[in-house]
């Protein structure tokens, strides 16, 4: 892990603080960065799925639970 000199504003970091509930600075802002990139690759993977690049219809069909006697018989 590397150590990094930054300046931060006080009021941000006492409200990351309390929104992470952590008590170090240090602390806040690992939780920070950790859920900004969590965030981001959840965003990449919704507009990935929603624009088709992944597809899962073949998943959905293999694992698919029928809903209905209906379709219990057409199985």
């Amino acid at each position: 892990m590397a150590r990094t000199m930054i300046d931060l504003d006080d009021e941000m970091v006492a409200q990351a603080k309390e929104i992470y509930g952590t008590k170090t600075k240090a602390a806040a802002v690992r939780a920070a960065v950790e859920d900004a990139v969590k965030r981001r690759l959840r965003q990449q993977f919704i507009d990935a799925v929603k624009s088709g690049d992944l597809d899962f219809s073949e998943i959905v069909e293999e694992t698919k639970v029928p809903n209905s006697p209906k379709d219990a018989k057409a199985a």
